[in-house]
């Protein structure tokens, strides 16, 4: 079968060390070991022109912005910059007038090799997904990670108002499916008018035979001998990294020897540095920066405690964390805030150690109980790793969004 990814979003590199560019990639891989053809078809495929690009199991076209579509938001960049203000307008204006572009760049195309359908990443203000799909009668599938418009208000300052928010409505109702990764997600969905029967709830996965148990290798995680706390993911508000510097150093009283790994990058690391330092702990931890995909299993198995330390949101937690699937997939002890998906997926005291999230009494006590009870660490991780291999992986939300698009083909020749 014949798929077209559609990534259009200028923030998702398709080739490079996001954990959206991540996700791309391996749905992209489940598909093609199903024996399906895949082409990606992307605005982004490095974050800059010297990474290093990842490998992807697909046939590739980039279709960059029209020259004059970024001369249109830098204009409106620097008279931001003359006004002294800041908002995120030319983004979005940029996320506007791409979809022209981008319907007609992939329109050729498809006049040579009409898929059997599309799946697209959903982004801001993306429309050409949707007309694409009607133009060519072919099954329109968007898989949703996060309600856009509401993240969009929520962490950045917007530029036009509702129309972010009329965008995704027009196109989740345009959408034959719409594939979420979360039960809140689905809820949102629903609330916009988009029929029960068209959503699919599908949590995001790992790669089994990337993402396993086996004894950890501490020279690849970059520390010396001693128990170890772990991160993955971005350095970002809501991933709840701003609490690290103060858990460790609690914990650092009763365990001189502990170790705090970090691997990730973003807005926060520079803060977070700082914060270590004022504290004295610099020595004690390791940023790794952003890694490439496939080193990332190595610097997992080296975690005693694996953490997602979310805080409490002022909006329903809709995330399906993908280091949480890769944490337990590779039998490492799960310590998580119990909201959202992750109460779903982790069962407290069997597959992981749950808490309420922002409580920092309770994720210490979480800590310390695990750094006393090393039999108590093995048994979570290797539960947590069966439960894994047997529910959340790529192969299996491939193979379901497959035969979620087979019948969709009859009803949209009608």
């Amino acid at each position: 079968m014949k798929i077209l990814y559609l990534c259009p979003d200028l923030g998702i590199p398709v080739l490079g060390r996001k954990g959206a560019s991540v996700h791309v990639r391996e749905l992209i891989a489940a598909f093609a070991r199903a024996g399906h053809s895949v082409t990606l078809a992307a605005q982004s495929l490095t974050k800059s022109p010297t990474d290093t690009r990842a490998k992807v199991r697909a046939r590739v076209i980039q279709v960059p912005a029209d020259p004059a579509v970024t001369t249109a938001a830098q204009l409106f960049k620097e008279f931001n910059e003359c006004l002294g203000v800041e908002n995120s307008l030319p983004g979005e204006l940029r996320r506007v007038l791409y979809n022209k572009q981008l319907a007609r760049g992939l329109k050729p195309w498809f006049n040579r090799n009409r898929p059997a359908f599309i799946y697209e990443r959903a982004s801001l203000y993306a429309t050409a997904g949707a007309r694409l799909a009607e133009k060519f009668h072919v099954p329109h599938i968007v898989e949703l990670n996060a309600p856009l418009a509401v993240e969009q208000t929520a962490y950045r300052s917007t530029g036009f108002g509702n129309l972010a928010a009329e965008a995704e409505r027009w196109t989740l109702m345009q959408a034959d499916a719409v594939v979420v990764v979360s039960a809140e997600l689905a809820r949102h969905v629903s609330s916009l008018g988009v029929p029960k029967r068209r959503i699919q709830v599908m949590p995001n996965g790992v790669d089994p035979d990337l993402f396993h148990p086996r004894p950890p290798d501490r020279g690849k995680s970059s520390v010396s001998p001693g128990p170890v706390l772990g991160f993955v993911g971005g350095l970002r508000p809501w991933h709840g990294v701003e609490i690290l510097p103060k858990l460790l150093a609690r914990l650092s009283r009763s365990h001189p020897d502990l170790r705090l790994v970090i691997a990730g990058d973003g807005q926060l690391r520079g803060e977070l540095e700082r914060s270590f330092q004022q504290r004295g702990l610099q020595r004690k931890v390791t940023f790794t920066g952003a890694l490439l995909h496939e080193s990332v299993p190595d610097i997992i198995r080296g975690f005693d405690i694996a953490l997602a330390p979310y805080p409490r949101h002022n909006h329903d937690f809709y995330f399906s964390p993908l280091k949480l699937f890769e944490y337990m997939a590779c039998g490492a002890a799960v310590v998580a805030a119990d909201v959202g998906q992750i109460s779903d997926v982790v069962t407290n005291g069997r597959t992981g150690l749950l808490y309420p999230p922002g409580d920092f009494n309770a994720l210490l006590t979480c800590c310390e109980r695990l750094l006393a009870k090393p039999e108590l660490r093995s048994d979570l991780g290797q539960a947590a790793a069966k439960l894994v291999r047997r529910k959340f992986t790529w192969d299996h939300n491939a193979e379901r969004v497959v035969k979620l698009a087979k019948p969709l083909r009859t009803s949209r020749r009608k």
